[in-house]
């Protein structure tokens, strides 16, 4: 009689076991508690980099990546694509059976409608502006194939519209957006990726909930995903502690102390330059910057090597080229030699300001906020501000969320202002998206440089197919980035990103503002 009732309950565990939806194998809610959102928009073509946290989970890319950042054609809706031999025809074949989360199905109507949504004067992502420049016209021969024609030769477009860039390569539903407008897109997104929206509450979480089964990633091992806005630090390390946080992004100084009680911590190396720039007017850059030796004196008034260690915990390395991005520099062949590297030297920076005529030196506003993975960020604007002080340059430092300052910086309200960003570090085809936003200035939404030369030579390397050719300019460029010194390069930082003790393997990627969180939710 109990060997019978064994055999019963036995099977009846089995039956159970079986039945059960994938996700009641195993914990069913994954938690990411984030320093910050930047931007809580759920629309792609309102915001770009900062709202790929969440976004990926949601809409899937053209061109899918690799989780070191290659292009890829197993993770895009793109499963292959080839160019003409002059690259100016890209055509792109699609994933047959993909649906919205609607239900309806994804066409390439739905990827020229995205396209051209993401290149509209609407858009305000980083990439718009290329887009536009180099796309002529998009073309659907069939529901399965997109073929984009261009205006000049060029390599990069598979990498603008990967999920290694920005938001552009999304794929947006037409027939929902067109029926229910923008305003209601934006509150309530569709996508055709492995989780769907559910819920988002602004300053507080947005949640999605998975698809039964997704192309990309099988049968979800999550039921639900909930990013939570946890700014405060202490906060965050706590629900990690008490389980109720999976994945949180942590400070560099709390990375030994972590890892003492057991939590691994994944650190991804030189994951970006923290490097700051002016916010150019109307009419370009604003005095006192202007001046080349206002912009050299600034760079020599800051101590890298101690921000390195004080503010980073020693998870960082000196900077030395503005914008320089040092995943490319090997692809490339540059070379950054020690003369190029900033030494700390007050006595030249008050030199440097004398001779522009700034003797008594000036005031400037420095915006302080936090982005996601710069958990030190307002720490960080203090301590440059303090720097500066010291040559007599007074920072009225302004406390903001960082969507408050984008506004200013991309309408030109504040000119002479200073930011700064964590650069995510690229190979060569990122470091030129992020020249050709950040320095071009006939793209205008992003422009903080204003160099003639510079903008000669970024023209050249978008219409290059020769990859010789293209290297020689990339060096050119950074050479001449350093030599006028646009931008003040501080640290390349390694980031840390803390996970609870039970979450198993995780491979976070290297891809900044994404933490592939496909790698965990793949059963």
């Amino acid at each position: 009689m109990k060997s019978t009732t064994r055999i019963i309950v036995t099977s009846l565990l089995l039956l159970i076991a079986v039945a059960s939806p994938a996700w009641a194998q195993a914990k069913s809610e994954l938690t990411v508690a984030l320093s910050s959102f930047s931007a809580e928009t759920l629309d792609p073509a309102l915001q770009g980099h900062n709202v790929k946290y969440y976004l990926s989970l949601m809409f899937d890319y053209l061109v899918g990546v690799t989780p070191d950042g290659q292009p890829s054609q197993a993770g895009g809706l793109a499963s292959k694509w080839e160019s003409s031999a002059d690259h100016r025809r890209w055509t792109f074949h699609l994933r047959k059976g993909v649906k919205f989360h609607d239900g309806s199905d994804m066409t390439s109507e739905d990827v020229k409608f995205s396209l051209q949504r993401a290149m509209s004067k609407r858009s305000t992502t980083g990439y718009a502006g290329p887009l536009r420049t180099l796309i002529a016209d998009i073309e659907t021969p069939a529901p399965d194939r997109v073929v984009i024609v261009l205006k000049e030769s060029t390599l990069i477009i598979p990498t603008y519209l990967s999920r290694s860039l920005s938001t552009e390569g999304m794929v947006l539903p037409k027939k929902y957006i067109e029926a229910n407008g923008d305003d209601v897109f934006a509150r309530k997104p569709v996508g055709t990726g492995p989780y769907k929206f559910v819920e988002q509450v602004v300053g507080s979480h947005i949640k999605m909930t998975a698809v039964d089964n997704h192309w990309r990633i099988g049968v979800p091992k999550y039921k639900n995903v909930t990013f939570k806005l946890v700014p405060e630090e202490t906060t965050r390390i706590a629900l990690l502690r008490r389980g109720e946080a999976d994945v949180a992004d942590v400070s560099r100084e709390r990375v030994k102390e972590l890892e003492k009680e057991g939590f691994p911590v994944h650190m991804r190396r030189e994951e970006a330059i923290i490097h700051m720039w002016w916010i150019l007017g109307p009419e370009g850059r604003t005095p006192p910057t202007r001046d080349k030796r206002v912009r050299e004196a600034l760079n020599l008034a800051i101590d890298r090597a101690e921000i390195a260690q004080s503010i980073f915990g020693g998870y960082a390395e000196p900077a030395a080229i503005p914008m320089g991005l040092s995943w490319a520099f090997k692809e490339v062949g540059f070379k950054v030699t020690p003369e190029m590297a900033y030494p700390y030297d007050v006595a030249r920076a008050k030199k440097l300001l004398a001779d522009a005529g700034y003797a008594g030196g000036f005031t400037q506003d420095v915006y302080a906020f936090q982005l996601p993975g710069f958990a030190e960020g307002k720490s960080f604007a203090e301590a440059v501000a303090g720097y500066w002080e010291k040559i007599g340059v007074k920072s009225k430092l302004i406390p903001v969320d960082y969507p408050a300052f984008r506004k200013q910086w991309v309408d030109r309200k504040a000119p002479g202002a200073v930011g700064y960003y964590n650069i995510a570090n690229r190979d060569w085809i990122g470091t030129y998206a992020l020249l050709e936003k950040q320095a071009y200035t006939p793209s205008k939404l992003n422009d903080t440089v204003n160099d003639p030369e510079i903008d000669g030579m970024i023209a050249q390397v978008m219409r290059q197919t020769d990859r010789e050719k293209i290297n020689a300019l990339m060096r050119n460029i950074y050479t001449r980035m350093r030599s006028e010194h646009h931008g003040v390069p501080v640290v390349y930082v390694h980031s840390p990103y803390a996970t609870s003790k039970t979450l198993g393997k995780y491979n976070p990627g290297a891809v900044m503002y994404d933490l592939f969180i496909d790698e965990l939710a793949r059963k």
